[in-house]
């Protein structure tokens, strides 16, 4: 026959349970605030014979380079890609 637990101090049980929660709940709010990198920027002048494309090529690190022009074109409020010599562009720098 098997012998039958019965929990003996229900207290000590509920604070243990609330204790692992806690920590669980912790652990994964610091998770997420230290897994996020705040964007960095930085104005660039436009050369003779630049385009958003090239501009995308040298300042992307790694994605997608269609959503790195989208981005570069919604940051300085570009309708579309003509940009002219002198100009001033805002680049996003991923690291």
């Amino acid at each position: 026959m098997k012998k039958r637990y019965t929990l003996k101090n229900k207290k000590r049980f509920c604070f243990f349970i609330a204790i692992i929660f806690i920590t669980m709940f912790f652990i994964v709010s610091i998770n997420n605030t230290h897994g996020y990198i705040e964007p960095s920027y930085e104005a660039i002048v436009v050369d003779r014979g630049d385009t958003l494309w090239g501009i995308a090529q040298k300042y992307n690190k790694g994605g997608d380079i269609r959503h790195y022009i989208h981005e570069i074109m919604k940051i300085n409020n570009l309708e579309n890609s003509n940009i002219s010599e002198g100009s001033e562009l805002i680049v996003i720098i991923k690291e």
